[in-house]
């Protein structure tokens, strides 16, 4: 899997001030603790795809069948039995 691929622009929502100050905290531990560029590479890939999730697992808040569905996939990822 191509872990540098990004959504094009026009899908991907310019960033918040709480998420570039998120970032800059992940970067600067990051730092402190010294990981390889590739190790960096997944984290962020990491915190992208939780973002992601989250996001969606909060718009689906707003309408029922959606919200079952991610909530289905979020429990199946982080919470298996």
């Amino acid at each position: 899997m191509d872990m540098t691929r990004r959504l094009p622009d026009a899908v991907t929502p310019p960033p918040s001030d709480a998420a570039v100050c998120a970032a800059a905290a992940l970067e600067r531990q990051m730092d402190a603790l010294g990981l390889s560029p590739e190790e960096r590479l997944f984290l962020r890939t990491l915190h992208q795809s939780e973002r992601q999730i989250n996001d969606a697992f909060d718009e689906a808040r707003q309408s029922g069948d959606l919200q079952q569905q991610v909530s289905r996939v979020y429990k199946q990822m982080y919470r298996p039995d």
